[in-house]
């Protein structure tokens, strides 16, 4: 792989019959080869007494896996356990720009966590927009104040929701210039991580 590539990575225990669309349109957004896998990993970092996974060390365990592995493409983690950081009750997503890792969890985007029926289209929507939004981390976009932008750093489901599938027009040409300037710094970016979702 080249270093501008994106690998998705779907953990098991997620709707596997989602990881194509959402790896075609996150292709489309990026304007970059996608390629997709089942995730090998391990998990660490579940917290008993949260019944939840600390996305950090999820982060290190994949940062882990991808230099063992010499993976040099963006990688995103899809799974369907629910992750949290410390002082945050839960999180969408966690992207860690200086390794070019980032995990999202399908937990609460999924109509079943609300009590409420079942909906594939609007699982793999909000899929799309989370994973979006932390590809668009690692590749040095930051939160974004426009509300229907994809850098709009969602605090609820209903924020998630008013969102679209595309970036504002700043945001758009940031990414522009970056990604005509891809070259081995991809990875050699400030901040120890971007969140989504809700403040503490």
């Amino acid at each position: 792989m080249r270093e501008t590539d994106i690998l998705i990575l779907w953990d098991s225990s997620a709707q596997r019959g989602l990881v194509a669309p959402l790896a075609r349109t996150i292709a489309t957004i990026f304007m970059l080869p996608t390629d997709i896998g089942e995730s090998p990993l391990l998990l660490t970092g579940y917290n008993s007494s949260r019944h939840q996974y600390d996305a950090g060390s999820i982060l290190t365990c994949l940062d882990t896996f991808r230099r063992r592995h010499r993976i040099s493409a963006l990688t995103l983690l899809i799974l369907s356990h629910d992750i949290f950081i410390p002082d945050y009750s839960h999180v969408f997503g966690l992207a860690r720009p200086t390794s070019g890792s980032a995990v999202v969890s399908s937990s609460r985007l999924s109509n079943g966590w609300y009590g409420l029926p079942d909906d594939a289209g609007e699982l793999l929507d909000r899929l799309i927009k989370e994973g979006a939004h932390e590809v668009g981390h690692l590749l040095s976009l930051g939160h974004c104040r426009t509300a229907t932008c994809i850098m709009y750093s969602p605090e609820s489901i209903d924020d998630l929701q008013r969102k679209t599938q595309a970036f504002c027009g700043y945001c758009q040409s940031i990414l522009d210039s970056r990604r005509s300037g891809i070259c081995a710094q991809t990875y050699d970016l400030p901040g120890k991580g971007q969140i989504s979702g809700p403040s503490p």
